[in-house]
């Protein structure tokens, strides 16, 4: 999602790409595969054409998409605008921190699984395995007794 819209966004930065352009052309790319965000992207690339103040255009931007990570993009572009910082850079590392906060989450689902998994299988597996080993025992012991009696 937003991570690779933000790769993209450094592709088109470092080849040269105005920020409209660069909007407009990962909208255009991202539509296949994130149709949401790509209308949203396409939006604000349309915003950037037409409102006087680009700054604007983000925060709708912002405003649009309620989410922290997009609110961080949109913070960084106000940034990079007024403060004339490099794009593709800060799009960079935020790019990266945000793999690493979804890695983070994989992470913790994946610790918590063990707990989970307990209760099924003691439930299912785990009766079914006594019969596979205990069952042929079962059944040479009752032979066994019918066999004395």
């Amino acid at each position: 999602g937003l991570p690779d819209a933000l790769d993209l966004l450094v592709i088109c930065a470092e080849a040269g790409l105005t920020v409209d352009a660069a909007f407009s052309r990962v909208a255009r790319e991202l539509g296949k595969a994130y149709p949401e965000l790509g209308d949203e992207f396409g939006l604000t690339a349309i915003e950037l054409g037409f409102l006087a103040e680009r700054r604007k255009a983000f925060e709708n931007l912002s405003k649009r998409v309620d989410l922290e990570a997009v609110r961080g993009v949109v913070t960084t572009m106000i940034q990079t605008e007024k403060y004339g910082t490099p794009l593709a850079s800060a799009l960079r590392v935020l790019s990266a921190e945000f793999r690493n906060e979804r890695m983070m989450r994989a992470e913790e689902k994946a610790a918590r699984l063990p707990a989970i998994m307990t209760i099924p299988l003691i439930l299912f597996i785990l009766p079914v395995l006594f019969i596979v080993i205990l069952g042929p025992a079962a059944c040479a012991i009752s032979d066994n007794f019918v066999n004395r009696a």
